[in-house]
C-alpha cells in the first residue's frame, strides 16, 4: 500500500518511489509567445527599474525594444536553432536580446563578463553563436577568443564603439514591427536556452533547456493546491503593487531567466542592479519596497553584516537564498532581520530548469512546514510533474524515509541533453537523472541535502571544477600529485589543494597557493589553502579517493 503525505498530494509506492501529481496547468505556449502575450497584457505596468538611477521601464516600452531587436536579428538571417550569446552585466537593455531571441525561435546561451579568456574560449566554442551582445570593456577579450576559435560571430556593443555595431541600431524603428507576432514553436520540448554548468570532468557543459521546462517550472512556483489566504492578506497590507523583486544575478544564471519569465507573467517589476553592495541593498529596500528578495549566501552574509535596523522591512514578504546552501545560523539571522518575510526554501539543478524541491509562501501547507523550527534546514518538498528516488550509493537499492543516498529523478522538465555532447552517463540504466547529491527526506517528504557525489562544488554560487585547478597545480615544478577538494564554509565551498611534492624540492605551502592565485580567476583561488601530504589514497581502479581525503581534512587528520 502506498504512503501519502498528510500535507500534500505527494505519494510513495511500496518500492520507495515518490510521485507527485501532474503539473497544475499544462504549458501551451513557447517562452516567446508567453512573454509577448503577457507584456501586451501588462503594458502599462512598470517592468523594471534601474535601482541606482531610478529610471523606469514599462512593459510596453520593453516590448517595443524587444520586437525591434527581433526584427533586426531576422534581417541578419538569424533563424530557428541559431545561438545568440549575451555577455553583460545587468542594465535596462540587458534582457532585450534575451526576449528577442525567444520571439524568433533562436536559442540563448549566455556567458558572464567576469570569465577568464580560457573559460570564454571553451564556452563560445561549445555553442558557436551567430551574434554576441556585450559591453565595451569585454570587446577586446571577445575579439581575441573569436580569432582563436575561428568563429565569425558579430559583436554588438551596449554603448559606443568605433569598430562594431552599437546596440542602439537594433532599437531603430522597423517597417515590420506593426502587427509583429513571435515565431510559433510547435514542439515545446525544443531547446529554448542553453545554460552552462560544470561536471566531474572539469569542462563546463551546455545544458539544453526546453520551452516546456521553463514555462512549466514557472507554473509550479506560481500555482498551489492549498492557497495561503493569510499570506495574501499580508501582501495586500504591506506591499506596493505591482510587486517588486530585488535580485542581483545576471542572465548567465538560470535564476535570472526564471525571474524574468515570472515577472512578465505576473506583471511584476524587477529592480535592475548592476553590482551587489551590502550597504546599498538596505537603501534599495527602503526606497523601492520590494516584496521579494533573492540573494546568494555570500550576499546574505554581507548584507547582514551591514544591517540597518532603522530601515522599514515590513514590505519584504519572501526572502530566498539561492545558488548554494547556507548555515542554520544565518537562516535564523534572516528570520530575525526580516520578521514579516517567509523564508523561502528550495533546491534545484540547472538540468531540470530550476526547482526539484521547494516551500513557497502562497501554499498554506508549505507555510505550516516552514513554521516548524525542526525543519528550518529543509530544502522543501517535491514539485509537481516529477518522480523521485533515493538510491544507496553502495548497493544501488532505493531507500526510504530518513535514509541517505543519491537523489535521482524523472520529469518532463529534464534537459534535452548537453549541447553537442553525449549525456548518457548522466542517467542510470532505468532512465533516471543522477543528480549527484546525497539527500534524505522525512515523513512529510521534506528533503535535506547532505553532500555532493560530484567532484565539482560551488563557491558563492559559482561552480569550481577541481580538475582545472589540479592541472594548474601540476604546472608547478615541485608538484607531483595534486587533488583539490571543497571545504564547506558559510558562502559555499572553499577550494583546498592537497599536494604530493616531487623528491628534492623545497617549497612552502604559501608559495604554491600564491602560484595558483596568479593564474586563475579570483573566485577560483585556493581559499582553504594548500596542505602537503605524503601520498594519495586510490581505489582498486586507480581513481583518487576524493571523498575520503576531504573527510580526513574535516576530521583534522590532514
Amino acid at each position: 500500500m502506498a504512503n501519502q503525505s498528510t500535507s500534500s498530494k505527494i505519494t510513495m509506492s511500496e518500492d520507495n518511489i515518490i510521485n507527485t501529481p501532474n503539473i497544475a496547468i499544462e504549458p501551451t505556449q513557447s517562452m516567446g509567445t508567453f512573454m509577448f502575450t503577457n507584456m501586451k497584457k501588462h503594458k502599462n505596468n512598470i517592468a523594471q527599474i534601474d535601482a541606482k538611477t531610478g529610471q523606469k521601464d514599462t512593459f510596453e516600452k520593453l516590448l517595443q525594444r524587444s520586437t525591434r531587436t527581433a526584427l533586426h536579428m531576422l534581417d541578419r538571417k538569424i533563424s530557428r536553432g541559431d545561438v545568440i550569446t549575451l555577455c553583460t552585466r545587468n542594465h535596462l537593455n540587458a534582457v532585450v536580446p534575451y526576449i528577442a531571441t525567444q520571439f524568433i525561435g533562436a536559442v540563448i546561451g549566455s556567458i558572464d563578463p567576469s570569465f577568464s579568456p580560457q573559460e570564454m574560449n571553451h564556452l563560445l566554442n561549445t555553442v558557436r553563436p551567430k551574434i554576441i551582445f556585450t559591453l565595451p570593456e569585454s570587446v577586446p577579450i571577445l575579439e581575441k577568443v573569436l580569432q582563436e576559435i575561428s568563429l565569425d560571430a558579430e559583436i554588438i556593443v551596449f554603448g559606443q564603439s568605433n569598430k562594431h555595431t552599437e546596440f542602439s541600431a537594433f532599437l531603430k524603428p522597423h517597417a515590420r514591427e506593426e502587427g509583429f507576432e513571435p515565431v510559433k514553436i510547435e514542439n515545446l520540448q525544443d531547446t529554448a536556452v542553453v545554460h552552462f554548468s560544470s561536471g566531474t570532468t572539469g569542462l563546463p557543459k551546455g545544458i539544453c533547456l526546453s520551452h516546456y521546462a521553463f514555462v512549466g517550472q514557472m507554473i509550479n512556483v506560481r500555482l498551489t493546491d492549498y492557497p495561503n489566504e493569510a499570506y495574501m492578506k499580508k501582501a495586500v497590507k504591506y506591499i506596493c503593487f505591482p510587486m517588486t523583486h530585488l535580485g542581483y544575478t545576471s542572465l548567465y544564471w538560470l535564476s535570472a531567466g526564471a525571474m524574468l519569465l515570472g515577472s512578465i507573467g505576473d506583471g511584476h517589476c524587477r529592480l535592475v542592479c548592476e553590482t551587489f553592495d551590502g550597504k546599498e541593498a538596505w537603501n534599495y529596500i527602503q526606497k523601492y519596497k520590494p516584496c521579494f528578495v533573492m540573494m546568494t549566501p555570500v550576499q546574505v552574509i554581507e548584507m547582514l553584516a551591514n544591517r540597518r535596523k532603522e530601515v522599514d522591512v515590513q514590505c519584504v514578504l519572501n526572502f530566498s537564498v539561492i545558488g548554494s546552501s547556507i548555515s542554520k545560523e544565518y537562516l535564523l539571522q534572516i528570520q530575525e532581520a526580516f520578521p514579516n518575510a517567509y523564508l523561502g526554501a528550495g533546491y534545484g539543478q540547472t538540468e531540470v530548469c530550476g526547482p526539484l524541491t521547494m516551500l513557497v509562501p502562497n501554499d498554506k501547507h508549505h507555510a505550516e512546514l516552514r513554521a516548524n523550527p525542526e525543519k528550518i534546514e529543509t530544502v522543501g518538498v517535491p514539485v509537481r510533474g516529477t518522480s523521485y528516488k533515493v538510491v544507496d550509493t553502495a548497493t544501488g537499492k532505493t531507500v526510504g524515509f530518513k535514509q541517505r543516498g543519491e537523489l535521482r529523478i524523472k520529469s518532463k522538465f529534464i534537459m534535452n541533453g548537453y549541447y553537442n555532447r553525449d549525456s548518457s552517463d548522466t542517467f542510470d540504466l532505468d532512465g533516471w537523472l543522477k543528480t549527484g547529491d546525497i539527500v534524505y527526506y522525512d515523513e512529510d517528504f521534506c528533503f535535506y541535502v547532505i553532500d555532493r557525489i560530484k567532484e565539482a562544488f560551488k563557491y558563492q554560487g559559482w561552480f569550481i571544477a577541481p580538475a582545472l585547478l589540479e592541472n594548474e597545480l601540476l604546472n608547478h615544478p615541485a608538484v607531483k600529485i595534486a587533488v583539490v577538494v571543497g571545504i564547506p564554509r558559510d558562502d559555499g565551498h572553499h577550494p583546498m589543494g592537497l599536494v604530493v611534492l616531487n623528491d628534492g624540492f623545497r617549497v612552502s605551502e604559501e608559495e604554491i597557493e600564491k602560484f595558483i592565485e596568479e593564474r586563475v580567476p579570483e573566485r577560483q583561488r585556493l581559499r582553504a589553502g594548500v596542505k602537503f601530504i605524503d601520498s594519495v589514497p586510490l581505489t582498486v581502479t586507480g581513481k583518487v579517493m576524493r571523498r575520503e581525503l576531504k573527510q580526513m581534512v574535516l576530521e583534522g587528520k590532514i
